[in-house]
């Protein structure tokens, strides 16, 4: 059932009090304000934000049917009559507000939570971003995250459009387990959504267990350089298989020439060279990968950021220079295959929303992510399942 919605608001005139609220009761939308005591009646005055009169009423009660009214910003004002029906005194105009008000709708790409993770020091607070998707969302629209009686709090909330809401959502202090989501909408129903987030304590990782970026990057390479042999091993065995089906019906020579191509040996990847005179959105993965290796700030040992986009170097700190968007484009794409997985978290948000053109070696990258997802931590891989589709499709 659509319904108004106003929220209260209250006007002061020559010692009286007139309260204007907006409610519907099983269809019937009205406007009401306070009675006042021997008034003979009331009049009142509606004006679209042309600031055109559409309604000028004398009537018997405090309450009026504004059915005919569409969504939209209007003023209104009141005043009591007196025996002669005439104003005794008009209230300040004021503004009216009609919205139409419809039960919420969420909507969710899979049935898996979304993972809030915690920091491993409560000194610290956690805030975490989170987006919901849905339907007939209002500014009015109240969120709760909650379960058995414990809530997550929200420090703020902003309603993109009508289909999303972006929250920002305090863990520190949380419980971990899975927590419900509630949208409500004024004189609706809630919309609930069992086990919407799932708060989970922060995954740890030994000193061994850790790789500086120079190792990452060469594991990324060795990772590249096994599955394209094994894809050329692959196809070679296809032609091995097809061979043997029709070597019955095959002559001596031409047996002996066919195992001599089915017998050259593979020949491994070619050492990426850097392209000159090409942008950076149109390097290839393993050419932005070398550009990292090489592009290295001699007079900078304290950081491995990419001399490109350095500004200042200093003893402990460095002053990134964003002077066009292929630097940061370039940062970026450091932080993408970094072993810290709150970089790669950031970058994929920052090249989704980015992308005109498209960064070509990101993609690439994001793409590999996603093959090997299995390996990735749940808020990671959750990131990145938001994040890669809207990379794929964007057209800007």
């Amino acid at each position: 059932m659509k319904s108004l919605f106003l929220p209260k608001f209250f006007i002061y005139s020559f010692g009286f009090l007139i309260a204007f609220s907006l409610f519907a009761e099983e269809g019937t939308k009205l406007i009401a304000w306070k009675p006042i005591h021997d008034a003979s009646g009331y009049q009142i005055q509606i004006k679209d934000k042309a600031g055109k009169i559409i309604l000028d009423k004398k009537i018997d009660t405090p309450y009026h049917s504004i059915e005919e009214l569409p969504s939209g910003m209007y003023m209104v004002r009141t005043a009591p009559l007196n025996l002669f029906k005439k104003p005794a005194v008009w209230s300040a105009w004021k503004d009216l507000e009609i919205i139409i008000s419809e039960p919420p709708k969420v909507v969710k790409e899979t049935d898996t939570p979304v993972i809030l993770s915690k920091q491993e020091s409560k000194s610290e607070t956690t805030i975490k971003e989170l987006t919901i998707e849905g339907e007939h969302f209002l500014e009015a629209t109240n969120v709760d995250l909650s379960k058995k009686g414990d809530k997550l709090p929200i420090v703020s909330k902003e309603v993109k459009t009508s289909e999303r809401i972006d929250l920002k959502v305090d863990t520190t202090e949380a419980k971990t387990g899975p927590y419900d989501l509630t949208v409500t909408n004024p004189y609706q129903k809630p919309k609930v959504v069992k086990n919407f987030v799932q708060v989970e304590e922060p995954k740890t990782y030994t000193q061994e267990s850790k790789q500086t970026s120079k190792e990452n990057l060469e594991e990324i390479k060795k990772n590249e350089r096994v599955k394209s042999n094994t894809e050329v091993y692959r196809q070679n065995e296809e032609k091995v298989s097809d061979t043997s089906k029709n070597i019955s019906g095959v002559k001596p020579s031409e047996s002996n020439q066919s195992q001599k191509q089915i017998t050259t040996p593979i020949t491994p990847k070619q050492k990426v060279t850097l392209p000159k005179g090409k942008s950076f959105h149109d390097f290839t993965y393993d050419e932005m990968i070398v550009f990292l290796e090489t592009d290295v700030a001699i007079n900078c040992k304290n950081t491995k950021i990419p001399a490109f986009t350095l500004g200042e170097c200093h003893k402990t700190y460095v002053i990134l220079n964003f002077a066009s968007e292929d630097n940061q484009s370039v940062f970026e794409f450091y932080k993408l295959v970094s072993d810290n997985e709150s970089n790669r978290i950031s970058a994929y948000r920052y090249f989704s929303n980015n992308c005109n053109p498209i960064f070509k070696p990101a993609l690439e990258r994001m793409e590999l992510q996603w093959k090997n997802r299995t390996n990735l931590d749940p808020e990671e891989r959750q990131s990145l399942a938001v994040e890669l589709p809207k990379f794929r499709a964007c057209t800007r």
